[in-house]
């Protein structure tokens, strides 16, 4: 019964499915099992996949007993929800109450949030715990703190970490990958993509975007056209909107180019074209509450 529960609640979390999950979850407290296993963090992380970020957090907060898994699980669970600011606010708050100390998933999901915010003094402290705890040769946190430290703008020090990584996956890599791409280093993006075994999409993509990011519009194009020609599948629109946006503006760059040499040589013509500039719309985030963000 637990188990053919936990299969369900997945199911429901991986095909986002909110209303056959909360009807589990009326099941499961009719039957008494709502605290029992890892059912409730289950739930917590089904709630969170499905975009209820409201029930994930009042099941949290009616948990008599969290564990570190309770705590992963909803610090996940608001990153997952763009609520990172949250996710450190409420670990300040909370966690010390508990008498627990982080495990790697807590460290991880930590410095999820401070990526996402570029918090890079918090980072700065999570990383000093982390390298005080049981968990300082964990792969996993190593990978999450070259992204945060690559996206804070620490590239050199995303590398430092890197090199430490035991065994470096894609994840990893694609984090180093996209941190040299946006700093505008892309001879040693490029490098590291062609030193793994097998390049993904995520990987292209981390790179492409990067490298428009820090405005390789020329180098990214190309790049994307290698991307094609090795088979890669586009599941993403991202990097096609990106790719076009390159297009436009490296467009832009080569019409400006003709102008000046028309106007260099006094050659007049008849305006005939247009040219678009696909840019990136730029989000403003402000501070929020949490509570009242969530009531």
């Amino acid at each position: 019964m637990h188990h053919q529960l936990l299969q369900s609640l997945r199911s429901s979390a991986t095909r986002r499915r909110p209303s056959h999950g909360k009807t589990l979850h009326a099941y499961i407290h009719k039957i008494g099992l709502d605290q029992y296993g890892a059912l409730p963090n289950t739930l917590i992380s089904m709630y969170a996949k499905c975009g209820l970020i409201k029930d994930a957090l009042q099941l949290f907060d009616q948990m008599p007993h969290r564990d570190q898994v309770s705590w992963a699980s909803i610090l996940t669970a608001y990153n997952q929800s763009n609520l990172s600011s949250c996710a450190l606010a409420v670990f300040a708050a909370s966690f010390s109450r508990d008498c627990l100390q982080p495990d790697h998933f807590i460290f991880a999901s930590l410095l999820n949030s401070c990526a996402a915010l570029n918090a890079l003094q918090i980072g700065h402290q999570v990383h000093a715990q982390f390298l005080l705890s049981p968990y300082s040769s964990d792969d996993v946190v190593k990978s999450s703190l070259v992204d945060m430290y690559a996206k804070c703008g620490l590239v050199d020090v995303a590398r430092a970490v890197f090199d430490t990584i035991s065994s470096k996956n894609s994840i990893s890599l694609t984090a180093m990958i996209s941190g040299y791409a946006r700093s505008g280093r892309k001879s040693e993006a490029i490098e590291l993509l062609r030193g793994m075994k097998e390049a993904n999409l995520f990987s292209w993509t981390a790179l492409i975007s990067g490298l428009i990011q820090s405005g390789h519009w020329v180098s990214a194009f190309h790049l994307f056209i290698v991307m094609r020609k090795e088979g890669i599948k586009i599941i993403d629109p991202f990097i096609l909107s990106s790719v076009i946006g390159a297009s436009a503006n490296h467009a832009a760059l080569e019409l400006a180019k003709v102008r000046n040499l028309m106007a260099a040589m006094d050659v007049k013509k008849e305006p005939a074209y247009s040219c678009v500039h696909l840019g990136k719309e730029s989000q403003v985030k402000s501070p929020v509450n949490c509570h009242r963000l969530l009531c």
